[in-house]
């Protein structure tokens, strides 16, 4: 039971090193997001001003618009990337719960075991405790 325990140890703690790992890299992917996304309404706005204060050739224009496409396809294949990394992790807790849940059902069982243990002793000694007196007793009547 011991042994088992272990393993489930060992289990958890190689599963809270994934989960640690997969909530590293969602943080990562959200800031890359964040980045992508700050980027794409800066260049929105460099080119709303641009056309407003001075003007721009229709080659720039869509130069821009077509840089402003691209860019917004670029941020929506992130948000997939984002959604999967969120997936992993998802799936990562809910690993780390049942190792954690299988872990805690072992040491349940161990210490049961020895309570269990601890009573059977208990009463053993309270036996052999009980038969000392009763000699002892009989020792006293005989004399």
């Amino acid at each position: 039971m011991v042994m088992l325990r272990e393993m489930a140890e060992e289990k958890l703690t190689e599963t809270t090193r994934t989960l640690g790992t997969v909530q590293q890299s969602l943080q990562d992917a959200v800031a890359q997001h964040q980045q992508l996304q700050h980027y794409e309404r800066e260049y929105q706005q460099s080119l709303r001003q641009g056309m407003m204060s001075r003007g721009m050739s229709v080659a720039d224009l869509v130069n821009h618009q077509s840089f402003i496409v691209s860019l917004n396809q670029v941020v929506k294949q992130h948000e997939g990337h984002v959604n999967s990394c969120e997936k992993a992790v998802d799936r990562a807790k809910a690993s780390w719960i049942s190792d954690k849940q299988r872990l805690n059902a072992f040491e349940t069982l161990i210490v049961r075991r020895e309570t269990a243990q601890a009573r059977v002793e208990s009463r053993h000694e309270q036996k052999l405790m009980d038969e000392f007196a009763q000699r002892a007793g009989q020792k006293r009547e005989r004399l």
